[in-house]
């Protein structure tokens, strides 16, 4: 009996700082702006202990049971525990080919503190179909970097290869929000009537999407050319607000190990499309919902969802730049060329 009370007490102690339990709010109980809409507006965050995609080892087993959200809960405490201790002042200098960070710098950012909870699901992955988590992509098809190693050339042969992320044009997934972007989990949302902003802290790329019909359609998207970000209209469903996109640009593809790696999703200004839906569940929570399509690349499409959390009063977000694209591409490149020239001296004779 002492063991189960320990057990439970130990239980209530490790979960409480992830009971964030979605309450789903009734029609009169949601706060609405002065159109009467659903109000939005606000900065939200996705502080959530939770990887895009499934681990193998569940298959499909999209929720963790009590005891694995225990020892993850634990595991999180320790890892905030280790970042908050000081690094010692007379350590040695690493040795040599050894990995160098910035945990310095990085430290200093926010990390998870809760696990991402559901429908009473504490979630395996934000990704729920398909079925197992896992992007599911077909074989042999090429995307916009996959062409490049097709020919031949490699990741630091010139800019156009390196991918978006090097060049500090996006970090991650399409759109704030999608995934864990590992820098910064922040964003603000802005409304009009006519209108709706979506900004992420990283990537501080602002989306200003109009608020129109779903009876436009692919009307919306005739005669337009691929941008970053493609071209987004919004529209509402009762008291959810709808975003379809399409018209990405091909080089905002983040599949950078090829049509069979597990990791990004393959992008195609011409077939890939992306329809996201945004529900209030309480006053400070809204349940994300994204859905990406591409009959080229993925044998089925990619349904997400991630749990939104008001930011607290008097935080806000700011700009989370990167330099890499901007000028140390030419380092970047500059060290490429000299490995490519060590590696031709170490392959000729003496």
């Amino acid at each position: 009996m002492v063991k189960a009370l320990r057990k439970l007490s130990l239980l209530i102690f490790l979960l409480f700082p992830c009971l964030t339990l979605a309450q789903a709010l009734n029609t009169s109980e949601i706060p609405r702006n002065e159109f009467g809409r659903p109000d939005f507006q606000g900065f939200w965050e996705n502080l959530h202990e939770v990887p895009e995609q499934r681990s193998e080892r569940f298959g499909t087993r999209r929720a963790y049971t009590e005891e694995e959200v225990v020892a993850l809960m634990s595991e999180i405490r320790s890892g905030h525990t280790q970042r908050n201790s000081s690094l010692a002042v007379g350590r040695l200098a690493p040795e040599t080919g050894a990995r160098i960070t910035n945990r310095a710098d990085d430290d200093f950012d926010e990390f998870p503190e809760e696990l991402m909870q559901i429908n009473g699901e504490y979630r395996t992955s934000i990704i729920i179909k398909p079925a197992n988590g896992r992007i599911q992509k077909k074989e042999n098809v090429l995307d916009y970097y996959g062409r490049f190693r097709d020919q031949g050339f490699r990741n630091y042969d010139g800019p156009e290869m390196t991918g978006a992320n090097d060049r500090c044009l996006h970090m991650g997934w399409i759109f704030p929000y999608m995934g864990t972007t590992g820098l910064s989990k922040f964003g603000q949302i802005v409304q009009t009537e006519d209108f709706v902003m979506i900004l992420g802290e990283y990537p501080y790329v602002p989306r200003i999407i109009p608020i129109t019909s779903n009876a436009i359609g692919e009307d919306y998207f005739l005669d337009r050319f691929s941008v970053w970000m493609g071209h987004s209209f919004a529209y509402w469903e009762q008291d959810k607000l709808k975003v379809v996109t399409k018209k990405l640009r091909d080089e905002q593809s983040n599949a950078p190990a090829g049509a069979l790696s597990p990791n990004g999703l393959p992008v195609s200004s011409v077939t890939s499309s992306v329809e996201e839906t945004y529900e209030l569940l309480s006053t400070n929570q809204i349940l994300y919902r994204w859905e990406f399509t591409d009959e080229k690349f993925l044998s089925e499409s990619v349904i997400g969802e991630v749990l939104l959390t008001r930011m607290l009063e008097g935080r806000r977000i700011y700009e989370y730049a990167c330099h890499e694209g901007n000028y140390n591409m030419e380092l970047i490149l500059r060290g490429a060329r000299r490995a490519d020239w060590e590696d031709q001296q170490r392959s000729e004779p003496d």
